[in-house]
């Protein structure tokens, strides 16, 4: 009879007893690590580090003020195109118009209504601005009081803002052209993109400077979105990273 059959029945099969009698040797440990193991040491440490750097690269938040952003430059490219184009077309054809034709062609660009579309950019501009302040606020969350760890997404976050409300900006200007009055503005996209990113870093920064002011509802209404995301910014500052 085997040691196998002698000890079947009264030990679990899958391990090895030593026989009676005989003193047991202690367990061997093998203390080198496996540089092979595919999880970083942050994983190790704790979940904190690993959920910050999840809630960092989770950009869908972001993703309506990123593409309002690059929607709202191509309009303005279309914009201008159209105006340069409509410019050579009117001095083409402008002698070749009787009065009559002139009066009502100004007639059909007096009766446009851009109310629905400065409706539009006002309500994805709200969407756009939650969109950023959720995550805003699901960073500060997990970065748990690490301030380092919180400053790179943050700061990403106000500038692709503070970069979509240019061009809500610079599109509601054409829109309404009378929605902002100031000194300067431009008359070339360059100019005006350069205008209005000023006026949105100091907007956010200081509540604007002075030169510029919004005349319009869906101006006002712009502005007012930019102020409050800097006062929730201010006070999300506040309450995470203020020390007790």
């Amino acid at each position: 009879m085997t040691r196998w059959d002698e000890m079947k029945g009264q030990y679990p099969p899958h391990m090895w007893y030593p026989l009676h009698g005989q003193t047991p040797s202690p367990p061997s440990f093998d203390m080198n690590l496996n540089t092979n193991n595919p999880l970083s040491p942050s994983e190790y440490s704790g979940y904190g580090v690993s959920e910050r750097q999840i809630v960092a690269a989770d950009i869908w938040p972001l993703l309506p003020a990123i593409v309002g952003t690059g929607a709202s430059f191509l309009l303005l490219l279309m914009f201008n195109h159209k105006s340069w184009k409509s410019d050579n077309d009117e001095t083409q054809n402008i002698d070749m118009l009787s009065p009559d034709e002139t009066s009502y062609s100004e007639s059909v660009v007096e009766t446009r209504n851009p109310r629905l579309g400065s409706a539009v950019v006002v309500i994805y501009s709200i969407i756009a601005t939650a969109g950023v302040s959720y995550y805003v606020f699901r960073v500060l969350t997990a970065a748990n009081g690490h301030i380092i760890s919180a400053f790179i997404p943050v700061s990403s976050a106000i500038s692709v803002l503070i970069l979509y409300f240019a061009a809500a900006y610079i599109l509601e200007y054409h829109l309404v052209p009378e929605s902002f009055t100031g000194d300067h503005i431009g008359n070339d996209i360059v100019t005006e993109l350069m205008t209005f990113v000023y006026f949105s870093i100091t907007t956010f920064a200081t509540a604007s400077m002075g030169d510029f002011a919004p005349v319009s509802n869906g101006s006002r209404i712009l502005v007012s979105m930019e102020v409050l995301f800097f006062i929730y910014i201010f006070t999300m500052g506040i309450v995470f990273f203020a020390s007790p």
